[in-house]
Order: C-alpha cells, then structure tokens, then sequence
C-alpha cells in the first residue's frame, strides 16, 4: 500500500450544490473506521466485469480539527492499493495535484430545519446526523471547498439527488421562517373610501379620479421637497462661500499686519496664511503674543532718550566726576562743546 503524501479534506459545513449543509459533529466514524473504503467517484464493482472499478484504497488516520477559514471539518491521509494500476494512476494525479477532491458517502438519520442552523443561500434542511460509510476521490467538487457530498440509503444504494420525483431525499426547508407567503389584503369600497378622505364612493369613475387626485397630490409634493432640498443646497453653497471668503480676507488682514508690525518676514508670511486657513485662532493668539522688530529709526530714536536721560541737566564738573565727559563727546559732540564754552569761556578746538 503508498501512503499520500498529503491529507485530503472529507468534509466540511459549508452548504453544497444540492442547498444543504452537513454538521461535522454528528457524522458517526465508526463504521468506516472498521472498513475505510476509498472509492472513486462512488463507483462499486456489482459483478465481475473487467471494466469495473475496484476500491482505490482506504483513507486512514481520520481527524475532527477547526480549520481558520472553513470552520469544523474532517481530514484524513489516503492510501492507494499499489497492486492495482487503476489505483497508482490515481494516486499519481492525486500527488501531482491534478485530482485534489473528494466526496464522503453518508447515510442520512437526522435532518433539522432548525433557523438557527441555516446558512446564506441554504435552501434545504441541515443533515444534523449521519453515518459515513465511503469516502471517494473525485474530479469536481460541488462547493467552494471542492467537497461532493452523496448520499446513501439504508440498503446502503447510492441515492440520485435530486428535488422531485422518488429520489428526492432531501427534504426542502418549509419553515415559516425561510417560506415567506404573502397575506391577501382586501380592500372594501368603505375602508378605500376613508383612506382616500371621500364620505362613500359610488362608482369607479369616482374612485379613479379620486386616486388620481391623490397620486398628482404626491407627485407634487415629490417636485416641491426636491425643489427645496436643492435651493437648501444651493443657499448652504453661498453661505459657505461667504464665509470661506470672509475667512480670507481676515487671514490676509491677520498675516500682513504681522509682516508690517515686524512679527514675521515677508518670506515667512505663506506659512503663516496656510496655518491660519486650518486654524485661525491659534494663529491669530500666536502673533498676537509676538513683539515686532524694532526699525532703525526707532533704535536711534531710543539711543537719542537714553542721551537726554544721561546728561540732561548735569554741568561739566557733574560729568568729569561721574566720568561721562568721554561718552558725551561720542554721543553728543554738540552738547559736549557747549558744555566746554560754558565751563571755560572759549571754543572747543580738540
């Protein structure tokens, strides 16, 4: 016997081609633990003909585990008959990658219709309980896992599936939940007269143009909630625009004002709108805080204080004691010569 050298998937709980799924959990492993039969394609040999096909091998190790993607399923590691060509063809597809599904034979013993079971496109009962009695190699799945389910009955026949007709194993779901009828509503002239707002109607050219009426009376407030939606939308635009240019103005107001108070440098004055356009306050609270640059006039200006606060008022005896004779002469040669006239009653010449 050639063991695989991988695993297959028997099954899973995702609902096949035929609209039902079937639980991992309630497939009963003993009797194919005893005989693990591996058939292809659900083909038994019933007599002896040379065409018929013979057991592939069997399918051993057999593993409930929870896969991340497909949830509860079933695995097991095939074996091929290696005395049987059939088989070692098979076998070599199967290692290849060519053959890659496979389909469990159930027995069915309990099918639910319960809604908490159902899945999305499920159109048949869940098969809750089952006894595996074969597990075949396959070449097309029948859902998005490449898993065939089929079916046997309790003379162990394989079963056609199918909807209708004898075969029709399967049970349909006829929950109340899942079949959805639809209730008759009637309709009476008096209750039709209420709800249209007329006291009776007496005849059918009355009651047609009462609807028309009604139908006009909601195609016209269709057009005047459409016409106002879009003037509110139009209105909402134009005050947004206001104040988008508003914002602008006050930005730029804001920034230049910055650059003529020496807070910032002209070069520096982008920055400052791109900022003020994402938020305005904290721009305007940061150059708020700022204390401009002093120009050169105002830096002489200064200087020319801080001389008349120097020696404002002091003789020249004043000076020479304190030592500012020096300074004076640089700071301010007109008040020094002046000074040197007063004290010595002739021109300065130095």
């Amino acid at each position: 016997m050639k063991r695989a050298s991988k695993r297959i998937i028997l099954t899973s709980e995702n609902v096949n081609r035929h609209g039902f799924r079937v639980l991992t959990d309630g497939i009963d492993l003993t009797q194919f633990e005893n005989n693990p039969v591996m058939l292809w394609m659900h083909n038994r040999a019933w007599g002896n003909k040379e065409n018929d096909i013979l057991p592939l091998g069997n399918v051993v190790e057999l593993k409930r585990e929870t896969d991340p993607v497909l949830g509860k399923i079933i695995t097991g590691l095939p074996v091929f008959d290696d005395t049987d060509d059939f088989a070692m063809r098979i076998c070599n597809k199967y290692e290849n990658g060519t053959i890659r599904m496979a389909s469990v034979g159930l027995n069915p013993t309990e099918w639910s219709e319960d809604p908490e079971l159902l899945l999305q496109g499920q159109r048949a009962a869940t098969l809750t309980k089952s006894i595996l009695e074969e597990l075949s190699l396959c070449d097309i799945g029948s859902n998005d896992n490449a898993l065939q389910i089929a079916l046997y009955d309790d003379n162990h026949k394989l079963v056609q599936l199918s909807f209708e007709g004898e075969n029709a194993t399967v049970p349909l779901i006829k929950h109340p939940l899942i079949t959805l009828e639809m209730n008759k509503i009637e309709l009476t002239s008096a209750k039709a007269a209420v709800l249209l707002g007329l006291k009776e109607i007496g005849t059918t050219d009355e009651f047609e143009t009462k609807v028309a009426e009604v139908v006009q009376l909601a195609q016209n407030q269709k057009t005047q909630i459409e016409t106002l939606t879009r003037e509110k939308s139009e209105l909402q635009k134009k005050v947004d625009d206001e104040a988008a240019i508003q914002l602008t103005v006050k930005i730029e107001t804001l920034v230049q004002g910055a650059v003529e108070s020496r807070k910032i440098t002209a070069d520096e004055k982008p920055l400052y709108v791109e900022l003020a356009t994402a938020n305005y306050g904290n721009v305007e609270k940061l150059l708020n805080a700022k204390s401009g640059t002093p120009t050169a006039a105002e830096i002489l200006k200064n200087k020319e204080g801080e001389t008349v606060n120097l020696y404002a008022g002091k003789t020249w005896d004043q000076l020479d004691r304190e030592g500012l004779l020096v300074k004076l002469k640089a700071a301010d040669f007109s008040l020094f010569k002046s000074l040197f006239k007063t004290e010595f009653n002739k021109e300065y010449k130095g």
